[in-house]
């Protein structure tokens, strides 16, 4: 009887041993140089250590704990570290809450054990496995999304575009949105396809899960790699392109040939075979846009044909269409982030200005995207990965659904023709839980986000976990021009729903603006809270000159301000609508201070 216990037992063992699961609720740093502290206030407590962006620590609970000093937000997250109980200002910090991943197949190879010990699911084995047999240098990392499958594609309903000329299914013309030409919104089947890493795990497509880093085994290769990839290309179209990018790698931190694919694929030569848009973008390209189109910019009040008050934009350059979104326009869009940040301009030869874009460029997408999470082509179009900055689902770099695919093909080949492909490549692959889940195809899909609704956090919780500020039941640290379905986005994220309103209707499309009502509903209760974006006091969500207007009518007494809109009108932080106020916000029209 007792052999029998102890079988029993060695049984049990095993089944757990053979049963990984990669699951976890913790708070993540997305701020450098964070205090952990030994009490909810900033004087009189100790500080333990201090964090850096993706740090993890686990909370002794979800709830918060009001401030007694310090934290701008109002609240401290209460957690452990070094086994004892500390507190970190939720300011810097988000709840991530992942949903299981269960491995119970048995690895019987090497590769498999390898890949199953690195968190890959046995649905991951086999085509690893197979191009782990043709190139041993390669190594792959698996990142746990938290999510489930269809969840993480409801979440990424109506924020992404896709060819006309894909099939019927992939198509999706209900989301009221403008695409580029030959682009329509694309449906929950396609997203379903695309965001599933097992379609692309071949030797070709594997390449939109490469690292963005600088990869020292393929540095040496940089030049020649991304003069192939130049070769019959738009990049082709200025001949010392190649160049600039290969000398933007090392100040920026980006690999060249993540760069090259990018600036390939962003104005690649579908975008320049027919049409106006040829035209105006060859024209940016050889910065003469002012000079031909007779179009002149300024910051605060736009394009004019009249040169009055504004400027040139010739020799300003935006190689990687940052700032550029979909609908009319891509062009001068472009160039007017390219003017706003100095990539170029009448102080630099030709040559140095489009130097200076190349590398700006570089450096923006290093900062921004690949080093707070977004490493991947992948994790830049669809940002699951729990360590990124942003929630999920927002901060996408580009609309177009099918980009990941074309920008790893254009590394693919480069590395290939080469004979490259040997060499030490790092893959960067997601893993979502249930990837066979059926997925809902009708108009728009499914809405919201199903995978966290249960999660226990509170809605105010919810507010400050995603990355905005409360001040009572007043939501702060909301920028200008924020998508009213992105804030939603990240908040809903963090577990429930999430409605917008204007007064007594409901909005669910443009900004988020000062006096919007946002009611969040989670798994423990309801809450409504009201918006304040700094320097709109018009509520629009924009800053622009209406809101100079209203608040210099608010000095001269022409007109009362009150609640949030006198404390949207109060950029300066001293409880006074004043002329300060006016001087601020002028700053940040013409893009000389952010707010």
């Amino acid at each position: 009887m007792k052999n029998k216990q102890l079988l029993f037992i060695f049984i049990m063992l095993l089944t757990i041993i053979s049963l990984p699961v990669y699951a976890e609720t913790y708070l993540e740093s997305t701020g450098s140089d964070v205090a952990i502290r030994t009490g909810p206030s900033t004087s009189g407590t100790q500080v333990l250590k201090r964090a850096n962006v993706g740090d993890r620590f686990d909370l002794v609970t979800t709830d918060l704990v009001k401030t007694q000093g310090g934290c701008d937000s109002g609240y401290w997250y209460k957690i452990k570290y070094n086994g004892q109980e500390a507190y970190f200002c939720s300011t810097y910090g988000k709840v991530v809450n992942t949903t299981p991943v269960v491995i119970t197949a048995e690895a019987k190879s090497a590769c498999e054990a390898e890949l199953k010990a690195a968190g890959f699911p046995e649905t991951y084995w086999n085509s690893l496995c197979t191009l782990k047999a043709k190139y041993p240098a390669w190594t792959f990392e698996a990142v746990n999304t938290g999510y489930d499958f269809a969840a993480a594609v409801q979440k990424e309903a109506c924020k992404n575009s896709i060819s006309t000329s894909t099939r019927a299914d992939f198509q999706d013309n209900t989301c009221g949105k403008s695409y580029d030409s030959g682009y329509t919104g694309a449906s929950q089947a396609a997203l379903a396809y695309y965001m599933n890493p097992l379609n692309f795990l071949d030797e070709q497509n594997i390449f939109m899960f490469e690292s963005a880093y600088i990869n020292e085994n393929i540095r040496p290769y940089y030049t020649d790699l991304v003069q192939k990839m130049s070769n019959s290309t738009l990049l082709g179209f200025i001949p010392a392109l190649p160049t600039y990018i290969a000398n933007a790698s090392p100040e920026s931190g980006a690999s060249a040939t993540f760069l090259a694919a990018r600036v390939r694929v962003e104005l690649g030569t579908g975008k320049l075979s027919s049409g106006n848009y040829k035209g105006q973008l060859q024209s940016a390209l050889s910065g003469n846009y002012t000079t031909r189109y007779g179009y002149y910019y300024n910051p605060s009040s736009g394009w004019s044909k009249s040169s009055s008050g504004r400027s040139s934009v010739d020799n300003y350059y935006n190689f990687y269409n940052i700032g550029a979104s979909d609908g009319d326009g891509v062009t001068q869009r472009a160039l007017a982030y390219a003017f706003k940040q100095g990539w170029g301009g009448p102080q630099y030869d030709q040559n140095t200005a489009r130097q200076v874009a190349v590398t700006g460029g570089a450096k923006w997408t290093y900062n921004y995207y690949i080093n707070v999470g977004q490493q991947t082509m992948y994790f830049n179009k669809f940002n699951f990965n729990p360590k990124s900055t942003h929630s999920a689902s927002t901060h996408q770099y580009m609309t177009n659904v099918e980009a990941p695919v074309s920008e790893g093909k254009t590394l693919y080949n480069a590395y290939n023709s080469m004979g490259k492909l040997s060499l030490g490549f790092k893959f960067v692959i997601p893993v979502y839980s249930n990837t066979s889940a059926q997925i809902d195809n009708s108009s728009q899909g499914a809405t919201g986000d199903t995978n966290n609704t249960n999660t226990g956090l509170s809605p105010s919780t919810m507010v400050v976990s995603s990355g905005y500020s409360l001040s009572g039941t007043t939501i702060t640290n909301v920028h200008k021009d924020t998508n009213i379905s992105d804030f939603a986005g990240r908040i809903s994220s963090q577990g429930g729903t999430v409605e917008i309103y204007s007064g007594n209707n409901r909005v669910t499309s443009g900004s988020i603006g000062t006096g919007m009502t946002v009611k969040v509903t989670s798994s423990a209760g309801t809450t409504s809270f009201n918006v304040v974006v700094k320097g709109d006091a018009s509520g629009d969500g924009k800053v622009n000159a209406l809101d100079l207007l209203q608040i210099q009518k608010s000095i001269l007494g022409q007109k009362s301000l009150s609640g949030v809109y006198s404390q949207a009108a109060d950029p300066s932080g001293d409880g006074k609508v004043n002329a300060l106020d006016l001087l601020q916000i002028q700053k940040n029209i013409l893009g000389q201070k952010e707010l």
